[in-house]
């Protein structure tokens, strides 16, 4: 399938959700030039101008690339590669839930929704909690269908914020008996408020899970109000969605979740932090969960991580530089490279051309 693509996606976003008249046809026209031919490049530029000052900035990066020259090159090289893949593969699997959720809406080949996902990750940059990656994997659906994929992006975030709400609630009662005295300590909190901290989160978890398993049929109670009547056109697109496709996009993000866990064991290792692997999954775990709950911008996540991973890691380990190196690691192949070569796709893909 030939991939079309366009920066056009804004105006064309507005156009779905504020009919334009016949008048306005002409000066929509003139906004898709601008946006094609002068957003887009400002876009990549940014992006690339942003990755670089953000790698710049960063203390972790040069403390990992410093643990890497002290590694054995076989050994930092074969670790590096296996993680690498993984990364390659955690992004095909992804790549697959939105094949899978656009199969109605507009059938993609597993090359497209690997590209659509990558796109994702470029657009998402600059955004918080990455909400911008709906727009960006949207772009490469056609005209008409951009809306309905921005929808339908949101219930594949959905399926992986559920598997990390609940594996991280998981952790934290697994982790209670050694962890909750040490939060005692270092947050000077009570057993009454981590006592209420976990009973919030078991209850968000509980509707969480009732209402993605109730998508449709909320989908369906909101297209019969009044006031999303204009907007019954986006909802169509999650009303018939099969519960069969909500539990394999679970388990999909299952998948994905163990892919990411297994990375952090891996990076953990070669930058020498020595804590048993049981341990260390179920830190990343509450780790994921806080990051989930944190709203924070792809710029400045990587300080949140070493911070956030320093205070749960660092009950564990004395290697405080490790932990930071092992940090900066994880975002410069999960998020960073990802997003470059989101962008180099962004240029491929004839966005600074008019569509015939």
């Amino acid at each position: 399938m030939k991939l079309h693509a366009s920066f056009e996606i804004l105006p064309t976003f507005a156009a779905q959700a504020f009919p334009i008249t016949k008048m306005h046809q002409t000066l929509q026209k003139k906004l898709n030039s601008v946006v094609q031919y002068m957003v887009a490049p400002i876009l990549f530029v940014w992006l690339c101008y942003s990755i670089y000052h953000q790698i710049k900035a960063q203390d972790q990066l040069p403390t990992f690339i410093s643990y890497l020259q002290e590694i054995p090159f076989g050994t930092a090289f074969s670790f590096l590669i296996f993680i690498i893949l993984l990364t390659a593969f955690n992004w095909g699997l992804e790549a697959f839930k939105w094949k899978q959720l656009t199969l109605n809406l507009q059938p993609l080949s597993f090359k497209a929704a690997y590209a659509a996902i990558l796109t994702g990750q470029a657009v998402s940059f600059s955004s918080i909690n990455r909400v911008g990656e709906s727009i960006g994997k949207s772009m490469l659906l056609s005209d008409g269908n951009r809306l309905k994929g921005v929808v339908l992006s949101f219930v594949a975030s959905a399926s992986q914020l559920l598997v990390t709400l609940l594996v991280g609630l998981i952790a934290f009662i697994s982790m209670y008996p050694s962890l909750h005295l040490q939060l005692q300590a270092q947050l000077q909190l009570s057993e009454l408020v981590l006592s209420a901290f976990y009973g919030t989160l078991f209850f968000l978890v509980i509707v969480f899970i009732t209402c993605y398993s109730a998508i449709p049929f909320f989908a369906n109670k909101l297209a019969k109000i009044a006031f999303f009547s204009k907007y019954r056109f986006l909802l169509v697109a999650i009303q018939n969605i099969p519960k069969q496709l909500l539990l394999q996009l679970i388990l999909v993000s299952g998948a994905r979740y163990i892919v990411f866990l297994l990375q952090y064991v891996l990076i953990f290792k070669l930058c020498g932090v020595l804590i048993d692997a049981p341990t260390l999954m179920a830190l990343t775990a509450i780790l994921f969960l806080i990051l989930a709950i944190i709203p924070t911008l792809t710029l400045a996540e990587l300080g949140i991580r070493g911070k956030v991973s320093v205070f749960l890691f660092g009950m564990y380990s004395v290697n405080t530089m490790g932990i930071l190196a092992a940090a900066g690691g994880i975002w410069l192949l999960n998020l960073i490279i990802p997003a470059c070569l989101g962008g180099l796709i962004l240029l491929r893909l004839q966005y600074f051309r008019k569509r015939s």
